[in-house]
């Protein structure tokens, strides 16, 4: 449960929904609370933990200048302290792999600015191999973030195990203090724990939040009905 990034990124999410999760998130101190932008507000400032959100979101190819005045604006507006910024996956893969690094580092360097936990979303379920995931993920790193997360959720290809390794091989070779949050499509804890196995083995470490993230809606149910019923 302290590793789940308790997520709701839907655009028509009512007041009633946002309340129950930020309950939950407060009830049994989950990582953090992550919602769009726009529902920030609706959480109420009794709610101690960590919020986060999304940018360039879901695409990755929103005008980067307007994603940084997105950031700019969420940062001394809202209280947050962590985004998700989904990599122009679509321009590095069409040649343009300057210019996606480029606004990935100049995002990164915004968030740095503001103090926010900036994690980048690869969107792996749309890149063509795994070996492209760990090339990706390695430039990436020598641009500077503090998480890679696998997906958006919104695709139909979520996190998988190929994937998550491609990217934790990617930060240990790196030697670079990283983390890892898995996300899209994990429902179950038995999915959790084999996503958590790998990185327990690969970073060679217990896991925290710090280092290990589950993006996830549904998971927390489980966990405590599972724990409810033990």
């Amino acid at each position: 449960i302290s590793v789940i990034d308790l997520t709701l990124l839907d655009e028509h999410a009512t007041a009633e929904q946002l309340h129950e999760l930020a309950s939950k998130a407060q009830q049994y101190s989950v990582a953090a609370l992550c919602i769009l932008p726009k529902h920030l507000s609706d959480i109420s400032s009794e709610i101690s933990v960590k919020r986060a959100t999304v940018a360039n979101f879901p695409s990755g190819a929103q005008p980067h200048q307007q994603v940084l005045k997105d950031i700019n604006d969420i940062a001394t507006r809202l209280r947050v302290d962590e985004i998700d910024y989904v990599f122009n996956y679509q321009a590095y893969l069409a040649g343009e792999q300057h210019l996606a690094l480029s606004y990935c580092k100049e995002a990164y360097q915004v968030c740095k600015e503001h103090n926010l936990i900036f994690k980048v979303i690869l969107e792996t379920g749309a890149l063509p191999s795994n070996e492209s995931i760990y090339e990706i993920s390695r430039a990436i790193l020598d641009h500077g973030c503090n998480f890679l997360k696998t997906s958006t959720g919104k695709i139909a290809t979520g996190a998988t195990i190929p994937a998550a390794f491609s990217i934790l091989a990617a930060i240990v070779d790196s030697g670079m203090d990283c983390g890892i949050k898995v996300s899209g499509g994990i429902k179950t804890a038995e999915q959790a724990l084999h996503f958590m196995q790998l990185a327990r083995n690969i970073f060679n470490q217990e896991l925290n939040s710090k280092c290990f993230r589950i993006g996830a809606s549904s998971l927390l149910d489980e966990v405590v009905k599972n724990l409810q019923a033990s």
